[in-house]
Formats: C-alpha cells, structure tokens, sequence
C-alpha cells in the first residue's frame, strides 16, 4: 500500500518499520559501543544478522528517536551539540578474519563544549531505574573525548522514564573501570566473531566439498 493511501494507519506503520539497510556493508571490526554496553551476546548477535525486532521493538525504538530527537531540538539554542559521532581504534589481533584493529563507534546524544559536558539521553514507558549499562556506553564516550582531544568531560545519563525524571552523574573514577570493562567485552567479541566466522566457513567448505579457505567477509583492515 502508498503512501497515498485512504488508510492512514498503513503510512505511520510503513513510518516505524522503515526501510532496510542497502548501503555499504560495514566492517566486522566496527563494533558498536551501545550493544556491546548491554552485553557482548547482544553485539556478536546484532554483527551475525540474528536479532529480529519485532514490531514492538520497532515502536519502542521508534518512540525513544522522536523523544531523543524532540530533545535535542528543544536545546540547540542552549549551546549543545547533538549526535556527535565517536570513533575509536584499538589493537587487536584477529586470527581467523585478519583484522589488527577493533572500531569503536557511537553517538553523543548531547554535548556543551562549554560546560565541557556530555548527555546521555534514555527513555522508557515503565522504569525510572538508570541501568548499568546506560553508564558504561556514557563513561566510553567520556574516555573516548580524554584520548581522542584530551578533553574531561563531566558525563550526565538523563532517564525520561514512567513516572519521573531522573539524572545520574557518571565519576571519572566510574569513567575508568566502565572503560576497562567495555575493551575486555569488545576483545571478548572479537575473538566470538572471529571463530563463529571460521565456523560458518569451515561449514560451507565442507558442504561444497571444496578445500581451500575463504572469508565470509572482507578481512582487509579498517584503521
């Protein structure tokens, strides 16, 4: 059905479920901070193409951006900056695929470099409880701003959550050990990827009965 037609409910569904990714295929070694903050299973599935969101993940998804998106509209004025976009390379050895390097990507929700003052924004229907991991993808991006510019930054989770609004400061000594803990997941990840590539392939090798080796993905290195 067009985005013409009598049923309106048709063009805001086609809205939440939006249309799939047909750019250009990313690199195994650009892991995302957000899911490997919740846990390295979350990251090695979302890598594997084995997360399948349902239609309420999509609402939920889709909710949380227009909240996000509204927020940030409301204090451009005020000297923030929003969604600025981290990159970070670590060293890593990746036997099977050939990478040397991990890439550590995400987005600031919010940034004042004035106030020298990073925002990490959260949203939910029914809890008020700023998470764990809410924390350590704050604290990554915390890090990444002291390595990358030389730069400390006071970091903030804001949680609009189902009955209140509530705000948590991220230490710097927080910032460290959130650190520390996110380089061990994404070094965790990549030795997962890694073997679950040599695995599949393996796998398709043996079925087609071949005897030499390929890569499921492009193995050159992405620095």
């Amino acid at each position: 059905m067009t985005e013409s037609s009598d049923n309106p409910a048709e063009l805001f569904r086609n809205l939440v479920i939006g249309k799939p990714y047909d750019g250009k295929a990313i690199p195994l070694n650009r892991l995302s901070i957000g899911s490997l903050s919740y846990s390295v299973e979350k990251e090695v599935k979302r890598k594997l193409g084995l997360i399948e969101e349902t239609l309420k993940d999509k609402i939920t998804m889709f909710r949380g951006t227009a909240l996000h998106n509204h927020i940030q509209s409301l204090v451009k004025d005020k000297g923030y900056i929003a969604e600025y976009r981290m990159q970070y390379t670590i060293s890593h050895k990746w036997k099977y695929l050939g990478y040397d390097t991990i890439v550590l990507v995400g987005v600031i929700d919010l940034m004042h470099n004035d106030r020298k003052e990073i925002i990490e924004l959260k949203s939910s229907t029914s809890s008020d409880r700023i998470e764990d991991y809410h924390k350590m993808q704050l604290a990554s991006y915390m890090k990444m701003m002291q390595l990358l510019h030389g730069e400390r930054y006071r970091g903030y989770v804001i949680k609009f959550g189902g009955s209140d609004i509530i705000s948590e400061e991220v230490s710097w000594d927080m910032a460290e050990n959130y650190w520390n803990q996110l380089l061990q997941r994404a070094r965790e990840c990549a030795d997962a990827l890694d073997e679950e590539m040599k695995k599949q392939d393996s796998d398709a090798l043996h079925f087609a009965g071949r005897s030499t080796g390929l890569y499921s993905f492009d193995a050159s290195n992405d620095k």
